[in-house]
């Protein structure tokens, strides 16, 4: 049996309230309640299940292991046939319950390719068999163990790859090592050109995964990101909070703001047909549209993880936060999906604006920005009742995109 004692906390059995961790952090506005947060919940759609909670890479930036949030230690290192079999019965469960149609399944760790093509099929066959929709697949990894075998069980499965790399050697190297220090770039780009090899290898492989270091230049960044020849690339902040601000800036400085500017510059002039989500996102809302994304804009969320104990949390990165923002007494032996729907840590990502702090109602650029990123809004003071902490950074960037923009198009401003 899967042990839901083992690193959850007791649950006090008093109704939507009944984990008993749920008040120590604040999530929502005061005044903003369980019954108010019923208008803006909904199912989820997006399971993200870590199958491995190890990794082969030492990151120096990782969101998992350098992190005051050490739960990893504690849990299986891989996901175990008997907790996919749980995982995969309160999906269908939530299924059924809500009338999904089709859902998303994300496999992560860690390095999930940590876990080897038979567990792999093992884990798809679990879930397949389990759930009764429509199952989307996909897979992040930094490709460093990718095979020709493991490629055509992606295509046979039709996985949406997501792959990281910060852009050239000079620029992966400052954090994507091996724990021997070693370079990962080769065998990252390796398994890239091997992606590429196939004809249709764009059905798997959108795009890569950058995080945003201020001492590497933007227009070399791009340069690098076009060179592997991909079809865009989904930049990071790096995770950073109020007590914990971003690397190598001081606070409120706006060196974020002076490179995303910057590499908005260089995008917009010379490379508009390289995809990068984080930008267009900001110009779809600047046009009147709707965020399709939790980093920015306010998106009302339907993402759940799931550890390799069966541990319900709401999303990975607020690991960077503590152990505090992502226990939530809740595994997937004893609990169903729908009762995370009743916890401050789920409906707070669905609940939107009503989320925010008044600083963020009252700011000119909260269609924009929507408060940013919920794991860059912590304070111990106030929870994820703050600003983001690259507040002034976004301002700055949002003020430069819309003067552009209104320079190049018809755009109101």
């Amino acid at each position: 049996m899967v042990d839901t004692q083992k690193d959850s906390p007791l649950v006090d059995g008093s109704g939507p309230d009944r984990v008993a961790d749920r008040s120590s952090m604040k999530w929502v506005r005061d005044g903003f309640t369980y019954e108010d947060s019923k208008r803006s919940r909904r199912p989820f759609h997006t399971f993200l299940v870590k199958v491995s909670s190890l990794c082969n890479l030492n990151c120096s930036y990782c969101y998992v292991y350098q992190s005051p949030d050490d739960s990893w230690k504690s849990k299986p290192k891989f996901l175990e046939p008997e907790t996919a079999h749980f995982i995969a019965s309160a999906i269908q469960q939530h299924v059924a319950e809500h009338e999904l149609t089709e859902v998303s399944i994300v496999f992560h760790g860690g390095e999930p390719l940590l876990v080897g093509l038979g567990r792999l099929q093992v884990l798809v066959d679990i879930f397949s068999s389990a759930i009764r929709c429509r199952i989307n697949w996909g897979l992040q990894t930094n490709g460093t163990l990718l095979d020709d075998a493991l490629v055509g069980f992606l295509f046979k499965h039709s996985f949406g790859v997501g792959l990281s790399i910060d852009g050239a050697r000079f620029h992966n190297d400052r954090h994507r090592l091996y724990h021997s220090g070693a370079s990962s770039y080769d065998d990252t780009l390796a398994a890239i050109r091997l992606l590429q090899s196939y004809p249709n290898w764009s059905q798997i492989l959108g795009g890569v995964l950058f995080v945003i270091d201020i001492r590497n230049d933007p227009a070399e960044v791009l340069k690098a990101i076009v060179d592997l020849e991909v079809s865009g690339a989904k930049l990071l902040l790096p995770d950073a909070h109020h007590e914990s601000p971003p690397p190598y800036s001081n606070s409120g400085s706006g060196a974020y703001g002076k490179w995303l500017c910057d590499f908005f510059d260089v995008w917009f002039n010379n490379f508009p047909d390289i995809e990068v989500p984080y930008l267009e996102e900001i110009i779809t809302l600047m046009l009147g549209g709707v965020s399709s994304a939790e980093e920015i804009g306010a998106k009302s969320v339907d993402l759940i993880v799931v550890e390799t104990n069966g541990d319900i949390e709401a999303v990975d990165t607020l690991k960077m936060v503590g152990r505090e923002a992502t226990r939530t007494g809740l595994n997937v032996a004893s609990h169903t999906f729908s009762e995370a729907l009743s916890h401050p840590a789920f409906y707070s990502r669905m609940s939107a604006f009503d989320a925010l702090c008044d600083t963020c109602m009252k700011c000119e650029h909260l269609a924009h920005c929507g408060g940013g990123y919920i794991p860059h809004r912590y304070s111990r003071q106030n929870g994820f009742l703050n600003p983001s902490v690259y507040c002034e950074d976004l301002k700055q960037l949002f003020k430069h995109m819309r003067d552009r923009l209104f320079e190049s198009t018809s755009y109101p401003g």
